[in-house]
């Protein structure tokens, strides 16, 4: 039996973290995402001053490709 990655708990061998972990990243990601779709030109600072989240892990979902970065100069370059 393995463990997790992030808290040490045992867990399946086929997993890199365990499902509370899992589920704790997954409830993270949606509340970055919603207050993204409501304060869409936030920046990583204002996003974790709001969410409670910390940067790195913005971060850290932004390097897997799970949150996109926007450039706003493009838009303005008309």
């Amino acid at each position: 039996m393995e463990s997790c990655l992030k808290c040490g708990s045992p867990m399946n061998a086929k997993d890199l973290i365990c499902s509370v972990c899992g589920q704790n990243d997954y409830d993270e990601y949606q509340l970055i995402r919603n207050y993204v779709k409501t304060y869409p030109n936030s920046n990583a600072m204002q996003i974790a001053n709001a969410t409670g989240i910390s940067i790195s892990k913005i971060l850290r979902f932004i390097k897997s490709g799970s949150l996109t970065v926007v450039d706003q100069d493009v838009h303005r370059r008309s």
